[in-house]
């Protein structure tokens, strides 16, 4: 869109709701926060899941955001042809929140599994998902400047729906790969 309409846009950068907006948003703030956590733990801060009653529909509903933002934004920005090596590190990152994460054990995996990949691929497909804000990276810290050379740091995805959503997803896919 910012292609089409150069000059005439403003970009508002937003993020999920906090636990406090949750509890404002759902009208909650009078009420014990400790029994409200686990639902805000499980399907996270889009307003648009926050509003669902049923927990399917919250979990698709996280579901469309996290593929839109995915294969629409990130994706169809970067023109990535073959998103499989980009799902399986965003679905890695998923699973390995706030780990020490290493560009050089990404690739190395990816290629025992088949797949050809650079490193650079790799970094650049991190640097994708941060600037899509899906995940946040925090740089290692050192207090000799040279292990920031290393390009390890820890990732954290901005919603916490999108852990469980997912991660369920791809074991129901699993399973019902194996009964077939």
């Amino acid at each position: 869109m910012a292609t089409y309409l150069t000059g005439r846009y403003v970009e508002i950068k937003m993020l999920p709701s906090t636990f406090k907006e949750f509890l404002h948003f759902k009208k909650l703030k009078n009420t014990d926060p400790a029994r409200h956590l686990s639902e805000y733990l499980e399907y996270g801060g889009f307003p648009s899941a926050v509003l669902q009653t049923n927990s399917q529909l919250k979990r698709d509903v996280l579901s469309g955001i996290y593929n839109s933002i995915l294969l629409r934004d990130v994706a169809g920005r970067a023109t990535i042809k073959n998103t499989e090596v980009l799902e399986r590190i965003a679905l890695y990152l998923l699973s390995n929140t706030g780990q020490l994460i290493s560009i050089n054990k990404i690739a190395n995996t990816l290629r025992s599994s088949g797949l050809k990949v650079s490193n650079n691929t790799i970094e650049n497909y991190l640097e994708l998902l941060h600037n899509a804000f899906l995940f946040y990276k925090v740089p290692r810290f050192d207090i000799r400047e040279k292990e920031y050379l290393r390009g390890q740091g820890k990732y954290y995805v901005v919603d916490l729906g999108f852990i469980r959503s997912q991660l369920q997803r791809k074991i129901l896919i699993a399973v019902l790969r194996l009964k077939t």
